[in-house]
């Protein structure tokens, strides 16, 4: 527990500090901060590909390595690292020439996505720290890199620097946590960083870990390249204004797949799947209905209080931002129990027709780019996120539904009637009260029905351990 309680305060340090930088650069030039996050979403994508699903058989070989093996399966990980980074900066090159960007965007492009790359490398040593119960130098090395990083970020721009020198902020974060880990690499091994590695053993790692590398690539792709489109046609402008909900919306959505979908649910699943086979249908059910029952609230109160919150947060000149984030809040719902069948899929061993959907959606997401973003602007990049993850999600559920049949046609109508009754209550009282208590109204009302109601019709939440099972094989 308290290995965790390291990483999740490193983590709430680097949110809090890239969220000060990146409104206080939103509230400073929208046009700077839609150039930085247009090179976010690029560097996003080249750490993706950098990475390469790594992160799992790396964990797997460095649990299972004799004593002194650590250093040549951290070298040969870091040689395909390596290998993938240049030909993903030439790409980034390519880009930026051939859109013909400014010699101040191409740069602010080229220097966030190098710095994405080499936190990969970072990340070879941190998953070393955690097979090892280290995890308090990990959280040293991501919270100097944030404090330092974002500090220098907020301070060249409030100093008026130039946005080339701003856009450094992410080269000082990997630099930081590289060298962090890399010092104790070699204070640990007292090895080589690089060596000439085993290139068949390269290979076998490469190869295992290819098909969750494309599916997490295409994912972060087709999350990303509405914003791309986005700046052809309404310049950095539009992408600063659907970064600006963006940024309130999706956290969302990645606090549910990676803290609890990914921590909780899915090693209960993989655990379940292959000890108490049986057990497995009622808990899929179970967290599909509770997920939609904790993604109305949420939904409903951005939608409600979108006004309110890109006021406060982002200013003026982020008016049109209001209507953009009460379009976003579907993709909440979506995501939740799309990333609850991906899990599913990924723990019934079929992750290649996983990946097969994976490239549909991003085939999709790229015509629904063609079509809409053009002509409809902001609502057509809205349009594309959510119809892509909504296509996902159709692809993930039906493949669960038909072959395992967790659900019947009862199973979602007490999460929809209660939504539904919701919203009926809220419709009927904001003329009387005004908005804001309405939604204080409506949701507290909502909340005591759920979790009084909700162990009635949807059963309890998940614990971390499965509970004894007298009936298991």
């Amino acid at each position: 527990m308290q290995r965790f309680a390291h990483l999740l305060s490193a983590q709430g340090i680097e949110a809090v500090t890239s969220m000060v930088f990146f409104l206080y650069l939103a509230r400073l030039d929208a046009s700077v901060f839609g150039e930085v996050m247009y090179a976010m979403a690029a560097g996003s994508i080249v750490m993706k590909v950098v990475q390469f699903g790594l992160y799992y058989p790396l964990v797997s070989d460095l649990g299972s390595a004799s004593p002194g093996e650590e250093p040549e399966i951290l070298n040969r990980v870091n040689v395909i690292k390596f290998l993938l980074l240049v030909p993903s900066m030439v790409v980034i090159f390519g880009i930026v020439f051939y859109r013909g960007f400014s010699l101040q965007m191409g740069l602010v492009i080229v220097f966030v996505c190098l710095g994405f790359a080499l936190e990969a490398f970072a990340e070879t040593f941190f998953a070393d720290f955690r097979v090892r119960g280290l995890q308090d130098r990990e959280a040293r090395a991501r919270i100097t890199s944030s404090v330092v990083s974002y500090g220098f970020g907020f301070g060249t721009a409030a100093l008026g620097f130039s946005p080339i020198v701003v856009s450094l902020f992410k080269l000082i974060s990997a630099g930081i946590r590289t060298w962090y880990g890399a010092a104790d690499y070699l204070k640990d091994y007292s090895a080589r960083i690089v060596s000439i590695p085993n290139w068949p053993m390269v290979w076998k790692v490469f190869s295992a870990a290819s098909v969750f590398a494309v599916i997490e690539i295409l994912g972060i792709i087709y999350n990303k390249t509405n914003i791309f489109f986005l700046e052809e046609a309404a310049g950095v402008k539009g992408v600063a204004l659907y970064s600006a909900t963006w940024n309130l919306v999706d956290p969302v959505s990645i606090l549910a797949s990676e803290q609890f979908l990914g921590w909780v649910i899915f090693p209960l699943l993989a655990t379940l799947w292959w000890k108490r086979r049986q057990s497995v249908d009622k808990l899929v059910r179970s967290n599909a209905q509770w997920l939609m029952a904790l993604a109305f609230p949420i939904m409903f109160v951005l939608h409600t209080e979108s006004g309110l919150m890109i006021g406060l947060v982002y200013g003026q000149g982020y008016e049109q931002a209001i209507w953009m984030q009460q379009y976003l809040v579907w993709t909440i719902l979506i995501s939740f129990e799309n990333n609850l069948f991906s899990y599913v899929m990924m723990v019934a061993g079929a992750a290649k027709t996983l990946l097969i959907f994976t490239i549909a959606a991003t085939l999709l997401n790229l015509v629904f780019n063609l079509v809409l973003v053009a002509p409809l602007g902001l609502e057509g990049a809205c349009l594309v996120i959510i119809l892509t993850k909504l296509s996902m999600m159709v692809f993930t559920f039906l493949y669960c539904q038909i072959r395992f049949r967790f659900f019947g046609w009862k199973d979602f109508l007490f999460p929809l009637l209660l939504g539904i009754a919701s919203v009926v209550v809220f419709v009927g009282l904001e003329p009387v009260v005004t908005l804001h208590p309405a939604v204080a109204i409506t949701l507290a009302l909502y909340s005591g029905a759920v979790f009084v109601l909700g162990p009635r019709f949807m059963g309890r939440l998940p614990a971390k351990k499965p509970a004894s099972n007298t009936d298991s094989p």
